[in-house]
């Protein structure tokens, strides 16, 4: 590329200050940490992944599966930690509550821990994808979990409105698509038990810390792999 006084651009990433009037984050020429001890980086010289040898490959191959057993979950539980207090919009309840009572709630029914573990992230997504937080979630744990769960996280928002007869802007029309499919009745009774009455200030409800194992022991089981989940 060409600069308009005719020079050439610099080269992105090539380790220099580039004066064009960005400003820096702070941390050039600092390599972020390694996770654990004795474990290595890329050569700085390989600046891109074409420079990469099969060696480097399989280094960031070994080390990567280690970081994730270790860091995968906790990243997760993170996330939805960050909305402990986010406040309500009109719920007695904001969304995390409403995460560990739904949780809560399906513990104490005698729910396996998988369902245990999708009940407590089925709105993780929320506030931040708030018309597609079903599929939000069910791609978070879809390497982990079975199909009839990963069908529930995506499609459970749609079984809400059934619950909501008084809404002005009440639309089953979408639900009635899903009618006579294999799960939907595993979903609609979950909707019924565990989500749409997990609203309530008044309801005992568990930790986060309480599911952390839980969370744990799914993280742990082997992936699915790169496969788009339909």
């Amino acid at each position: 590329m060409i600069m308009g006084n005719g020079n050439p651009a610099p080269a992105l990433g090539n380790g220099e200050k580039i004066q064009d009037g960005l400003p820096g984050d702070g941390k050039l020429n600092q390599p972020t940490p390694m996770a654990s001890p004795g474990w290595h980086q890329v050569e700085e010289a390989k600046p891109t992944m074409e420079d990469f040898t099969a060696e480097d490959w399989t280094l960031l191959s070994r080390q990567k599966k280690d970081f994730y057993s270790e860091h995968q979950a906790e990243q997760a539980l993170g996330f939805l930690r960050t909305q402990e207090h986010v406040e309500s919009f009109g719920y007695q309840v904001n969304n995390y509550r409403h995460c560990l009572q739904s949780a809560t709630m399906a513990y104490r029914d005698g729910c396996d821990e998988e369902l245990v573990v999708c009940t407590l992230f089925h709105d993780v997504g929320y506030l931040i994808s708030p018309d597609n937080h079903g599929e939000f979630a069910a791609t978070l744990l879809a390497n982990y979990i079975s199909n009839k769960n990963y069908w529930l996280l995506k499609h459970h928002q749609y079984f809400l409105d059934v619950h909501a007869r008084n809404h002005p802007d009440l639309d089953t029309a979408e639900l009635e698509k899903f009618r006579g499919h294999p799960f939907f009745e595993h979903t609609a009774e979950w909707v019924r038990r565990y989500d749409q009455n997990s609203i309530q200030s008044s309801y005992d409800t568990a930790p986060l810390e309480f599911f952390e194992p839980m969370v744990k022991k799914l993280f742990s089981r082997p992936s699915k792999g790169k496969i788009l989940n339909s």
